[in-house]
């Protein structure tokens, strides 16, 4: 395995968060690691998740972000409010020249997995043709459940293969954050990872082991 894509079961559930941890531990293990977020929204100077990403990488700006849009919007939603399209084939192109590039690469998807890139065009979608297999981020609360196995649901029968499920935010103060795991699980045969919430961007190096584990590292 060479790739993987970082999707979720929603917006601002933590996929860069968990792609920033996953790409850091890497760099410590002295591994070549790129990243790429093929469409970045909401992007009013500089794109935020690729600038975060490329201080641990160090690649440029455009080579880790090259498709951006303005409005906070899904980047078909872009292509229809802005005017501004892009090739699909130039984008996988773009993917299998960092493929060469680096060791391994993190693609990290814009809101959930169903999120259209183009018209009937999706995450799902550039999983299968760029050969991905993807990490769900989900939420550690309330309401996690049915997003998140709806989520595994689709990408399974999409014929996905799916690593791994993460659970973001855990804080201990909602009651289903303690059954909430054990249901997932039993959905969908996948022990997820627990990941707390912490102050700052870096996790507990055994939880960043964890994560890496899912890659094979």
């Amino acid at each position: 395995m060479k790739s993987v894509l970082i999707t979720a079961t929603d917006t601002g559930v933590g996929k860069t968060f968990i792609s920033y941890n996953i790409v850091l531990t890497l760099k410590e293990m002295g591994i070549k690691v790129g990243y790429l977020k093929p469409v970045e929204t909401d992007v009013k100077d500089v794109p935020t998740d690729g600038s975060l990403l490329c201080k641990i990488t160090q690649q440029d700006l455009e080579e880790a972000v090259p498709v951006r849009y303005t409005l906070p919007l899904s980047p078909y939603a872009g292509i229809l409010e802005e005017h501004k399209d892009f090739a699909l084939e130039a984008l996988k192109e773009h993917y299998l020249t960092l493929l060469e590039k680096y060791d391994f690469l993190v693609v990290e998807g814009a809101g959930g997995i169903a999120v259209p890139i183009k018209r009937d065009y999706n995450y799902a979608d550039l999983a299968k043709d760029w050969g991905l297999d993807i990490i769900i981020v989900s939420r550690a609360g309330l309401g996690t459940i049915n997003h998140t196995y709806l989520t595994y649901f689709y990408a399974i029968n999409r014929s996905l293969n799916v690593l791994g499920i993460v659970m973001n935010g855990f804080e201990g103060k909602d009651v289903s954050e303690r059954t909430n795991p054990l249901i997932v699980e039993e959905l969908t045969g996948i022990k997820p990872i627990k990941v707390p919430k912490v102050e700052g961007l870096v996790l507990d190096s055994f939880i960043r082991r964890e994560l890496v584990s899912l890659i094979g590292f």
